[in-house]
């Protein structure tokens, strides 16, 4: 160390690779509170206070070791008695000896948050100025709206890809498996002569008819969904879950359905589709009951803050959700098959019809521009969890 760096106003400490202090000046010494001999020899993050030992470690020394050099660091270093000094940093990297050493220079930079606060209040003037330019302001505007029409674009591709996987599915297998099978029984009707065994043959066959048609039929639910908002009201959606308790009663005599509400909102919504969507969701819950068991069920419902944006990357607009779950006691299932539930025609179960209600769900979800998840665990229930923006749909 040169003999003019010892008493200098900045603080000089000088370390190895490992972090062992080779020289300090006494200025840094009398800054710290140390003598050189407690710290000439010690690991230099005795110097530091937690927050910089992980700074220094993650980000100012590979900093030097790739650019040889940094300027205008702001850390904080630890006197002895454990209080903070903020410090300006500019560090090199040197040979000495044949031997890789890093030199730091600082200086004390106390009026620091004062000189931060006129920053602050600059910027803030100058973004009052920008907002004031009316013409740039509508260009941001305009660019804004752009950008969150072609996040609504990917959107709608990425649904109608998903659908376009899931018709073709039901092409190909859900409905070439019942077309098999008419085919076989009315081989089988024709090739025999016994009316007992024609009979029980015809009955097959209706079952399978009626397989088909409840598959044509969910297809064309699935299908008067795509794009299809009626009309946007304002939908209380306790009156919505009373009417379909009504009309679960009636599908499903004798069960005892005791539903918890707490917080429920008036959506802005199509209001025939919110009674299709609670129907099935509520219809699930007296299908996948535990055996014996009455359905307790508890809807919930609580507003928060979510970014709109769902396929650009680094865009954010905050604006206002209604989260809803619905909890049940049911019999759950497999959480790996959280993802294909809402698939079309998908069963996980032999009691689960013929797998288009939660497809449905789905899709009056995502037609709202919403979102629908589920968790579950097997033997002690399921949670549904709706995402619906505040007032998503309606023009602006």
């Amino acid at each position: 160390m040169m003999q003019e760096l010892e008493h200098a106003p900045c603080l000089y400490f000088c370390t190895t690779d490992d972090g062992i202090l080779l020289e300090v000046n006494e200025t840094l010494c009398s800054r710290l509170g140390y003598s050189k001999d407690e710290l000439t020899g010690k690991k230099a993050e005795i110097l530091f206070t937690i927050a910089t030992r992980i700074f220094q470690q993650t980000h100012l020394f590979p900093l030097l070791k790739l650019q040889q050099h940094a300027e205008e660091i702001f850390l904080t270093l630890q006197t002895k008695s454990k209080k903070g000094i903020p410090v300006l940093l500019n560090a090199e990297r040197k040979i000495m000896n044949d031997v890789p050493v890093n030199v730091y220079i600082g200086i004390v930079v106390n009026n620091r948050k004062k000189f931060e606060d006129e920053l602050i209040d600059a910027k803030k003037t100058a973004e009052t100025a920008l907002r004031e330019n009316t013409a740039l302001n509508q260009a941001k505007q305009q660019l804004q709206l752009y950008v969150e029409q072609l996040d609504e674009q990917m959107q709608l591709v990425k649904k109608q890809n998903e659908e376009l996987q899931q018709f073709n599915h039901t092409i190909t297998h859900d409905l070439q498996e019942p077309l098999r099978k008419l085919s076989v029984f009315a081989d089988m009707i024709f090739q025999t002569n016994n009316k007992k065994d024609q009979q029980e043959i015809t009955g097959k066959l209706m079952r399978v008819l009626k397989q088909m048609r409840s598959i044509m039929s969910g297809l064309q639910q699935y299908i008067w969904l795509t794009g299809n908002l009626n009309k946007l009201i304002d939908v209380d959606l306790n009156e919505i879950i009373v009417s379909a308790c009504k009309q679960l009663k009636d599908d499903f005599p004798g069960i005892n359905l005791d539903i918890q509400k707490h917080n429920l909102p008036t959506v802005f919504a199509d209001k025939e589709q919110m009674q299709l969507l609670f129907y099935h969701l509520l219809s699930n819950t007296v299908r996948f009951r535990k055996p014996g068991n009455d359905v307790n069920v508890t809807i919930s419902a609580n507003k928060l803050l979510m970014n709109k944006f769902r396929n650009l990357k680094d865009k954010y607009k905050y604006t206002d959700f209604f989260k809803i779950e619905l909890t049940d006691e049911g019999i759950g299932f497999n959480i790996e098959y959280k993802e294909q539930v809402f698939e079309l025609f998908k069963r996980l179960h032999t009691e689960s019809g013929y797998g288009i209600g939660l497809a449905l769900c789905k899709k009056i979800i995502e037609t709202h521009q919403g979102n629908i998840s589920i968790n579950s665990k097997e033997n002690i229930g399921t949670t549904i969890t709706i995402l619906l923006p505040h007032n998503a749909t309606q023009k602006n």
